[in-house]
């Protein structure tokens, strides 16, 4: 893999992850409730997550083809689930939870194993992901391809995502953010539960098509 190659790649992974959707909502949620190590670890966590992604689709590109129509419909499924639990968890915790002041910061070690598998889960029941790394590895995929490079193509997609959300979790959590997000954290709470509710109507339908098709 070329130097211009890699830079493709990474520009296309940032992109990839800096672009808005659950995993952003979710991350913002974490840190405004449990504070900055949580959201570091999420973030950290969801790096995992696409670590698998992309070590499947690396390295095992016709494995992944094979199974791909049966294996997004069940990951699919279990996406749709996992985020209307989410999204009536922010619902009920809107309801209930006064300002964040009010609200002691749980930063005990079960806390943390809590945000690293919902870091962790919404990248793997999220079968876009898998998508979207079978539409960009399969450009600089090939026979010839070495383990090298598809080390470092896995490693780059990881690590820019992990980085990117422990950064957002660190801008998040600085006092010019937290001064406005604090007071408003039980609108916040209803508003993101609301966005995803609204993704779950769109999943459930496009799921329902693909059935009828």
């Amino acid at each position: 893999m070329t130097f211009t190659e890699w830079m493709i790649l990474a520009l296309v992974c940032l992109a990839g992850a800096s672009s808005p959707g659950p995993s952003l909502a979710l991350l913002l949620r974490t840190v405004i409730m449990h504070g900055r190590k949580a959201g570091m670890v999420f973030g950290l966590a969801h790096g995992l997550g696409i670590f698998f992604y992309a070590f499947l689709v690396a390295f095992g590109l016709s494995i992944t083809l094979s199974f791909a129509p049966m294996f997004i419909f069940f990951v699919e499924i279990g996406g749709l689930l996992f985020l209307i639990w989410l999204a009536l968890m922010m619902f009920k915790s809107s309801f209930m939870i006064e300002k964040l002041d009010n609200v002691a910061i749980n930063k005990n070690a079960n806390s943390l194993i809590w945000h690293a598998q919902s870091g962790f889960l919404i990248v793997f029941l999220n079968p876009k992901v898998a998508a979207f790394f079978l539409a960009i590895f399969t450009q600089f995929l090939g026979d010839s391809t070495s383990f090298k490079s598809k080390s470092i193509m896995v490693l780059t997609a990881t690590l820019i995502d992990a980085g990117w959300y422990v950064l957002i979790s660190f801008i998040i959590a600085l006092p010019i953010f937290m001064k406005w997000l604090a007071p408003n954290s039980k609108r916040l709470e209803f508003i993101l539960g609301c966005i995803l509710l609204l993704l779950c109507i769109f999943l459930g339908y496009r799921i329902v098509v693909n059935l009828l098709n």
